[in-house]
């Protein structure tokens, strides 16, 4: 799209005796596919004229200033001649500018050829200092006018490809503003609610509640705890390799239980009875298989290469947050201690 937008060029310049030079610039922008402005569509030394002038340098991209050895017609109030002013305004508006200038021995071969006409005898005080105003800055010297040309279609060249110069595109490669606010719509409702989540999560942040799985501690604790276990479906984390609850697991679980102020035995409680036992090889994925299918969702426990059963980052996180919570159980009651 870069590549096909059209920059409308302000070219300003006297007038009278740069006709030709003027010609040459606008058959250049034509050529290199971008759009013309400028003077011939006004008359100097009207107020409400040069208020037209600023607009339209408002709404081209690129401003090229002609100078040749006229300094052109004078505004009253300024003092200063409208392509000076012309100049000024698209410095004061940051435009993208260039600007070609006249050599001395091509202005001289001009004056023998035309006459006065293209040489300044009124103000050519004013002349000198604007011109070397405008060499101040990098310029482009031209001694014919398809020196003008060449400047011309080798600074558009780089123009166009700035980002910045927005330009013309044809409509067919204009961006669909419907589709646009659509998706803009739904990216500023997808924001406040992502918002509202990271408002919601700050006080836990703030009271050093760290995330577990996606889950603040006490989320991860309630939806253990939830789950209750059914003797009759699992087998024990703490019982003999591979067989179904005995009654002296039953008891542990149910001690760990009432130790946790539970009425009822929970997953919770079987991660409890298992921290002891990870990692060990009877503690084996094939032993616990249908506990563990129903407690991964948690992302607390993996399996090593041995298929050993282990804790995940996540879960030694919750370990240890679970050991501090239950820490005066832990130093009342021995039992609670050992298992």
């Amino acid at each position: 799209m870069a590549e096909k937008k059209k920059l409308q060029v302000f070219v300003s310049s006297t007038y009278i005796d740069l006709k030709e030079e003027r010609q040459a610039a606008v058959q250049a922008i034509l050529t290199a596919g971008h759009i013309p402005a400028g003077m011939e569509l006004f008359s100097a030394g009207d107020q409400s004229q040069m208020d037209v002038i600023k607009r339209w340098i408002d709404e081209s991209d690129v401003f090229l200033l002609i100078l040749g050895g006229r300094y052109g017609s004078i505004e009253s109030e300024s003092q200063k001649s409208y392509t000076h002013l012309e100049y000024e305004y698209a410095l004061e508006k940051q435009k993208a500018l260039f600007a070609v200038v006249i050599t001395e021995k091509y202005l001289e071969e001009k004056i023998r050829q035309h006459g006065k006409e293209v040489i300044e005898t009124k103000n050519s005080d004013k002349l000198e200092n604007f011109r070397s105003f405008v060499c101040s800055r990098m310029v482009r010297f031209w001694s014919d006018p398809r020196d003008i040309k060449l400047a011309i279609l080798e600074t558009l060249s780089e123009f166009s490809r700035r980002e910045e110069l927005i330009g013309w595109i044809p409509g067919n490669q204009a961006v669909n503003t419907g589709e646009l606010a659509e998706e803009l719509a739904r990216l500023a409702k997808e924001n406040s609610e992502l918002r509202e989540r990271i408002n919601n999560l700050l006080p836990q942040l703030a009271n050093n509640q760290a995330i577990f799985n996606g889950l603040t501690y006490e989320e991860m604790y309630q939806s253990l705890n939830q789950i209750k276990l059914d003797f009759d479906s699992y087998n024990s984390p703490i019982n003999s390799y591979n067989s179904p609850i005995n009654e002296k697991a039953k008891e542990i679980l149910w001690q760990i239980s009432i130790a946790f102020g539970d009425s009822e035995v929970s997953f919770l409680h079987c991660f409890w009875s298992m921290r002891n036992l990870l990692g060990r090889p009877h503690l084996h994925y094939n032993s616990y298989k249908s506990f563990l299918h129903d407690i991964t969702q948690f992302g607390l426990f993996t399996l090593d290469k041995l298929n050993f059963i282990k804790l995940t980052e996540c879960g030694q996180k919750f370990l240890n947050r679970l050991i501090n919570d239950k820490k005066n159980n832990l130093e009342a009651n021995k039992f609670f201690l050992n298992y």
